[in-house]
């Protein structure tokens, strides 16, 4: 009958993915590694709600960012999946934690949201977990917030990687050196990320830029008429200069009517737009000195010879490489790192998020498919004040993607628990079976299960097995009359015979 058809089933959705045993186990094992060092540094844990409102990160996020998020609406409120979770502690602190005494160390960790394409270590949602440095500026507070990312990273094996480290004030110099408008400038941060990636063509970028500012690239209607008119109408008062236009469009029967918008208004646009300068020239050297940052990126012991010329000769101030010079040496002091990293200054580091300000860095592991990003962070000194702070407050932090910190091969099967079953030959047997197993979850990194299908022991032998457990402990009839167990090591199929009172100290010792 059609009523007896098996229902179809629901697949997950695109992009995201369910994280079954043990992968599960082994990525809570990571996260708790790590917030458990962030701990032993006075680190204070902290959640906030996935659900927050949209305007959070609409105000300092990006564009990289906002282009990506699940947004909507509901009883008009205009909300969103949260993207990213520094903005979201940030708000909790002022919310909530303005009156504590600074610096504020918080650490966290949950499920973040952006509509990517899926791919290696890319997915739409994926877990955060990371740090906030609130009330502490200079270089001692960047040095902490770097040490923990790369102490993290060794906390969970993970010993060959690459510290990208780079200051924002370099170009935030260049660029109002160039006489852009913070507008403007926030602009061209949004594509540096996407330009040093090798994402988007600078040619591209600087189109988009100017695109954005007003300049003359665009399409449609309006770039073509604003194209024709005289540009001697720049220099007439507003109401003549409109009249006017609209006269030469008519006679020309070039069609300004578009959507709900008056012909006049279309036409004042349009000539706001003529007499704007062209921005042009100031997008593209933007972007070339973006391209000269990057080429003349080096390790610390090359910065003298390489990358301060760089700024000196365009008349820059050396403060952001002293920054960063300064945050590296205290990073040497908190005691040796792994042999393996490798450390390069690269001023054209931008992290496409537009409330830093300062001193910012990125992680890289190398993998089979290329270079794995698996943290990045950096100083956001403006954030708390764009936030609706009392005052401005100094912060860094940085935050691990876990599933790719998982990726990049921390945490080993050797850090698993080890597995034990209990098993009752029979229904009469269960009891003390169960009180075997209620001693055995006392040893520490064991996990205990009991056999609650009561299957007979050929059965949960070949589930023993199947499953990768370590041992089983049996008890028949005759074992509980002598006070003993059997303990089977399922590697060697040896078997046991161990008193009941030594049963936690056999198990113990098998296990290694």
């Amino acid at each position: 009958m059609l009523g007896d058809r098996p229902a179809a089933p629901i697949q997950r959705v695109r992009g995201t993915t369910d994280v079954l045993p043990p992968e599960d186990a082994r990525l809570r094992r990571l996260e708790s590694t790590l917030r458990d060092g962030f701990a032993s540094f006075g680190y204070q844990g902290i959640e906030t709600p996935i659900l927050e409102p949209l305007e959070l990160f609409l105000r300092k996020s990006g564009d990289e960012i906002i282009a990506r998020m699940y947004s909507f609406s509901h009883w008009n409120r205009r909300l969103c999946l949260r993207p990213e979770l520094t903005a979201s502690v940030m708000r909790a602190f002022v919310d909530e934690l303005q009156g504590r005494s600074l610096p504020l160390r918080l650490h966290y960790g949950g499920p973040m949201f952006r509509y990517e394409r899926p791919s290696r270590g890319r997915s739409r949602q994926f877990t955060g977990v990371g740090i906030e440095l609130v009330g502490a500026s200079g270089a001692a507070a960047d040095a902490e917030v770097l040490y923990l990312a790369c102490a993290g990273l060794e906390s969970v094996g993970i010993t060959r990687y690459r510290l990208v480290v780079g200051h924002l004030g370099a170009a935030l110099q260049l660029l109002a050196q160039l006489g852009m408008s913070d507008h403007a400038q926030g602009l061209v941060l949004d594509q540096m990320e996407p330009i040093a990636r090798g994402r988007v063509n600078p040619d591209a970028a600087v189109a988009r830029v100017v695109d954005l500012l007003g300049g003359p690239i665009g399409n449609g209607v309006a770039s073509e008429t604003a194209a024709g008119l005289p540009p001697t109408l720049a220099d007439l008062p507003p109401e003549q200069a409109t009249a006017i236009a609209a006269d030469i469009l008519s006679r020309a029967s070039l069609p300004v009517e578009g959507g709900a918008r008056q012909p006049g208004r279309i036409i004042q646009r349009l000539l706001a737009k003529a007499r704007r300068p062209d921005p042009t020239d100031q997008v593209r050297a933007a972007f070339e000195f973006v391209a000269e940052l990057h080429a003349a990126a080096a390790p610390p012991n090359r910065l003298e010879r390489q990358l301060r010329p760089v700024l000196e000769k365009r008349g820059l101030s050396t403060a952001p490489l002293d920054e960063v010079t300064a945050a590296l040496g205290l990073l040497e002091a908190y005691g040796p790192l792994s042999p393996s990293i490798e450390i390069e200054v690269d001023l054209s580091l931008a992290r496409g998020l537009r409330y830093y300000t300062g001193l910012v860095f990125e992680i890289y592991v190398d993998a089979v498919d290329g270079p794995l990003q698996v943290c990045g962070g950096g100083r956001y000194d403006d954030l708390v004040r764009a936030l609706g702070g009392r005052e401005a407050v100094p912060a860094c932090g940085f935050s691990f993607g876990l599933e790719r910190v998982a990726l990049a091969g921390a945490h080993e099967d050797g850090l698993a628990p080890r597995r034990v079953l209990v098993v009752g030959v029979t229904q009469e047997d269960h009891p003390a079976a169960i009180a075997v197993a209620r001693e055995l979850r006392a040893l520490s990194d064991v996990a205990v299960e009991q056999d609650v299908r009561l299957r007979g022991v050929k059965s949960a032998l070949r589930y023993a097995d199947r499953a990768g457990l370590d041992l089983v402990v049996l008890i028949g009839e005759r074992e509980r009359e002598e006070g003993v167990v059997v303990v089977r090591d399922m590697r060697s199929r040896a078997e046991t015979r161990v008193s009941r009172g030594d049963v936690v100290d056999a198990v113990r010792q098998r296990l290694g």
